[in-house]
């Protein structure tokens, strides 16, 4: 991928641009997108933003695209993408990171209140391989053993859909089944949310302990002011 900032307002237009460099370097380049801002996650070293993994709003639409993060990952709840989506509409609102923050405790009460449908936080991954190969004790033999106790066969390359209720446990009750599920772990899908959350403030330097911190800061000054 090339990103291009113009330097000055009588840039060459960016058609001759991509023409000029396609022919040079002999890689076919195509134009996604002008972009109003844009924001790349940072590497896992902190160094630089990493080229598949940014968010940013399209210029001269009401639109954002997405790469990389959690709402783009098929395996992520609805509730969580639908949270990330809204913390990217209001840094595009406020430019700040702590209206983001205040917008994050919002959805993180939410979810702990018990207030968040279960159908929301279904979690989708694909099968590897037969329920026999597994040999560990992860969420997806949860469920493929919770599947089978319906007499339902998954095979590799299908998808078991779940919500995780008791993440502690290893046994097939840590998680439910989509259909059956009635609830859910609140620290679970909270850790989650704040990837996720983490994902869109990263950027404007705030990993997650310092986005924890404001949260716990802000929630004592409140508690406070009742006092």
């Amino acid at each position: 991928s090339l990103w291009v900032t113009p330097a000055r307002d009588d840039h060459e237009p960016l058609a001759a641009l991509t023409d000029e460099i396609s022919e040079t370097q002999g890689i076919p380049l195509e134009h996604e997108d002008d972009f109003a801002w844009v924001a790349f996650v940072p590497t896992a070293d902190g160094r630089r933003g990493a080229l598949t993994k940014y968010f940013g709003s399209v210029a001269g639409r009401e639109a954002y695209t997405f790469r990389g993060i959690e709402c783009r990952q098929r395996s992520t709840p609805d509730f969580v993408a639908d949270s990330q989506r809204d913390l990217v509409e209001t840094l595009d609102d406020h430019r700040e990171p702590e209206p983001v923050a205040d917008r994050l405790a919002v959805h993180l009460a939410t979810l702990r209140r018990g207030a968040v449908d279960p159908e929301a936080l279904v979690v989708r991954k694909r099968v590897s391989k037969p329920l026999s190969a597994y040999e560990g004790r992860t969420r997806t033999v949860a469920a493929l053993e919770r599947y089978a106790d319906h007499g339902i066969d998954r095979a590799p390359g299908q998808s078991v859909r779940y919500v995780v209720v008791d993440d502690d446990k290893r046994s097939r009750a840590r998680v439910r089944l989509a259909f059956e599920a009635d609830g859910y772990d609140e620290a679970f899908y909270a850790d989650l949310l704040l990837r996720a959350a983490e994902s869109v403030l990263a950027p404007l330097g705030w990993d997650r302990s310092r986005i924890e911190r404001y949260l716990r800061e802000t929630r004592d000054a409140r508690l406070s002011s009742f006092g």
